[in-house]
């Protein structure tokens, strides 16, 4: 497998786009926010208007391009009217945009004198079994069994954990979760083309501790899987999300939440499989994420990557793509409020906390940094700019 860093060359930064979804919403003008599939709507409908989102950030100067999966399964193809099979092929023609996307970049780059001096990277984009769900749960992370204790409901008081007497049900919640990332993989690992269209994968907004463990052991099925064919494993990053600077993960019901060092240990720690240990991610990421919340989780990261240096294959990226600053409600499935302060702002408050971290050290590997939700070209080409002393992927 191609290492993070190979991929990005000599760059300790590199820049990630924005928010597609919303981008889609507020530059494209398209309205796709009540739609169970979200950014993926258009796939079916509007692929034009994909490719113009996904250009608006390129243009931008973002270098690694998300596609548009995130709310990408045969489920939710299935909840919108979609047959099983027609939902694979809208999730592999997803890749297909977001590659003639780069490809018309990367030849406008050169009509206009200026060849690229780094590919642009695709990186395959997948949100959590939460997002699926209606309400969506990537924020609260209440999910129905098998893969959680319970489903969201009026009625009765919410956890997302389960008890002390309740581990055969949390590893079996944990088998399930395997599986349904392990089938969403497979689609698209399935298709030559496509698979080599992908350069990296994300898994998003990641709500729950179990849920990082099943996505570790379905990229182990996943492997097996590829290496039998003769193929090759792409690098992969996990992203949490911590929607008032905490996670929404429980330690236990009525309990605690989790710290960030928790989620940390379950993507890094040394889980034992019988053909060996789980693999451990390219690197971990805080998105969907308020800036204002980020040093301090970021701060908290890094320091464990430096506590843990002994115990990790390789130096972990950073990856950082904070929401702008309004308020996502999971009932309406709407933005609450307007964002505080301009793209300008925005990019200075992420800028300099990029431009403090320890880059180019034994600690961390470099540093993936873009937006989330309510974030658009604007943001990112502010960004760029504040970013220009930094060895940035361009």
């Amino acid at each position: 497998m191609i290492s993070f860093a190979e991929l990005v060359g000599n760059s300790t930064v590199v820049l990630l786009d924005g928010g597609l979804g919303t981008t889609l919403e507020d530059y494209v003008g398209l309205e796709i926010s009540q739609s169970p599939l979200w950014s993926a709507q258009p796939i079916a409908s509007a692929s034009e208007e994909i490719m113009k989102a996904h250009l608006l950030f390129l243009r931008a100067g973002a270098k690694i391009l998300s596609t548009s999966t995130y709310q990408c399964s045969v489920e939710t193809f299935q909840a919108a009217g979609f047959d099983s099979e027609l939902a694979k092929s809208l999730m592999l023609k997803s890749v297909l945009i977001a590659t003639k996307a780069r490809e018309i970049f990367e030849a406008e780059s050169i009509q206009a004198g200026f060849p690229l001096q780094n590919p642009t990277i695709i990186a395959l984009s997948l949100g959590p079994f939460g997002a699926i769900l209606k309400p969506t749960q990537e924020f609260r992370g209440f999910y129905p069994p098998p893969y959680g204790p319970l489903e969201y409901s009026d009625d009765h008081i919410n956890h997302n954990s389960f008890k002390e007497n309740e581990s055969k049900q949390e590893a079996d919640a944990i088998d399930a979760l395997t599986q349904f990332h392990y089938e969403r993989l497979l689609v698209y690992a399935s298709s030559v083309n496509t698979w080599k269209s992908i350069d990296c994968i994300a898994f998003e907004t990641v709500p729950l501790k179990r849920e990082v463990i099943a996505i570790r052991h379905a990229i182990q099925l996943l492997h097996t899987w590829i290496v039998k064919r003769g193929g090759e494993m792409k690098p992969w990053w996990i992203s949490c999300v911590f929607p008032d600077g905490n996670s929404p993960a429980e330690l236990l019901p009525d309990g605690p939440k989790i710290s960030i060092d928790g989620m940390l240990d379950a993507a890094f720690s040394e889980m034992g499989e019988s053909n060996g240990r789980l693999p451990t991610p390219s690197g971990f990421g805080i998105n969907c994420t308020k800036p204002e919340y980020l040093p301090a989780l970021a701060a908290s990261t890094v320091g464990y990557f430096k506590a843990h240096l002994d115990k990790l294959i390789s130096k972990p990226w950073l990856i950082i793509y904070p929401n702008g600053n309004d308020v996502y409600d999971e009932e309406t499935r709407s933005w609450v409020g307007k964002s505080q302060g301009s793209h300008i702002n925005w990019a200075n408050e992420v800028g300099n906390l990029v431009m403090e971290l320890p880059t180019g050290n034994n600690v961390i590997g470099g540093v993936v940094v873009g937006g989330c939700c309510k974030t658009g070209p604007e943001h990112i080409s502010s960004l760029r700019s504040k970013l220009q002393c930094f060895p940035v992927h361009l």
